[in-house]
């Protein structure tokens, strides 16, 4: 029944919706016309709904699929960004691995060459070989799988850095074993200097231009900013300054005029303050009087170059030596003298032989040595020369 209304309603609307429609048409006077039925007009009616559909269906998927593609655009540019971002830092992180294993091996460069002289048995550090770093990269660079080729690489770089980590601990180890002997060494010169009345500081001074014997360290140096594999660099710039000042030391020691220039002698007058032979006053001593036999050979204190030969006033006959590095020796009262101005000595070279000419009562050597223009006790020097001599040769345990 109710089917039945339905299809009548149906068929009510459709009759007063769609009743068969005319079209006139006038031409020259004459009237035509097209009737277009029912059944048309609804089969027209559909097939423009049915494009209306599709075209909005069409029209909504396509704007749909723009805005989807257009976030997977995003999502697809966010991702390469990251990955960029994470090539960066993994080509950041190889690089601080690979400059802080080259600063590595030129420590260790540096430590052999300290070795040569100090002689301390030390572990062995390995080498860490960064060229396998770029041949992984290599091998990985053309992988589609980013992730994995990731994953590979941060093992890889693992491994590297724990490598790098380890030998740098034992080369810490072995570093402050240099530096412990070193600082033995720079204990004993500063007490010799100490004991012959120098003061260290200007020594040093004056050796700024003088000729180095040392090999000069690597440049540790890195850039700051890098990661946790920049080496901890404080225990070795402490021995690289520490060899450095014992370097110094052992140059300016090899200049000091420690040699006694007669074999055979008694002191006869010390150094400093004392009566005057002659006059009975007390007077400044700027040296030492050496006495001993007649014609006694003096040799030089050190080697050095002549810078005044013959009389001189109340020394007589007087030889003075230039020995570098701020050091002057004078030798007067001789008899004879062997060398001339210009004349380059060497050390415990004959220059001359003992007398008493000039100002002097007795057959003696007065014997004086300066360092930057002040006079200090020669006999401080000579008791010192056992020590001194170790300085130069190096042998501080002999």
């Amino acid at each position: 029944m109710k089917l039945n209304n339905i299809t009548k309603w149906l068929s009510e609307k459709t009759d007063l919706l769609f009743p068969d429609r005319q079209l006139y048409f006038r031409t020259n006077g004459e009237v035509r016309f097209i009737t277009i039925s029912q059944n048309r007009q609804l089969f027209s009616s559909v097939m423009f709904i049915g494009i209306m559909c599709w075209f909005s269906i069409t029209t909504y998927s396509h704007i749909y699929l723009n805005d989807i593609i257009n976030k997977k655009n995003i999502e697809v540019s966010v991702a390469n960004s990251y990955y960029e971002t994470l090539e960066k830092q993994y080509n950041q992180l190889k690089d601080d691995i690979q400059n802080s294993s080259h600063a590595l091996e030129q420590r260790q460069n540096y430590l052999e060459q300290v070795l040569d002289v100090t002689k301390i048995p030390i572990g062995n550090v390995e080498s860490v070989v960064t060229d396998e770093i770029n041949s992984t990269n290599n091998n990985l660079s053309g992988s589609p799988d980013k992730q994995t080729r990731n994953l590979i690489r941060n093992i890889m770089l693992h491994k590297f850095y724990s490598n790098l980590k380890s030998n740098e601990i034992k080369q810490n180890k072995n570093i402050k074993l240099i530096i412990k002997d070193v600082g033995k060494k720079l204990t004993f010169i500063k007490n010799t200097l100490n004991s012959a009345g120098l003061v260290e500081e200007e020594l040093l001074k004056h050796s700024i231009n003088l000729p180095s014997t040392a090999q000069g360290g690597p440049f540790i140096g890195l850039i700051s900013g890098l990661n946790a594999t920049a080496l901890d660099s404080n225990e070795f710039n402490e021995l690289y300054n520490k060899k450095s000042l014992l370097n110094d030391l052992e140059l300016v020691s090899a200049y000091l005029p420690t040699s006694t220039p007669p074999e055979n002698y008694y002191l006869s007058s010390k150094f400093g303050t004392r009566r005057d032979p002659i006059t009975k006053r007390w007077a400044e001593h700027k040296g030492i009087d050496m006495a001993g036999w007649h014609k006694t050979p003096i040799m030089a204190g050190s080697s050095g170059i002549v810078v005044k030969a013959g009389k001189n006033g109340s020394f007589g006959l007087y030889v003075e030596i230039d020995h570098g590095n701020g050091f002057k020796s004078k030798y007067g009262h001789l008899s004879k003298i062997n060398v001339q101005k210009g004349d380059k000595v060497l050390d415990k070279q004959i220059i001359g032989l003992m007398g008493s000419t000039g100002r002097s009562v007795s057959t003696h050597l007065h014997y004086e040595i300066w360092f930057n223009g002040e006079p200090i006790d020669p006999l401080k020097l000579i008791k010192a020369a056992k020590n001194v001599q170790k300085i130069k040769q190096q042998k501080y345990d002999s």
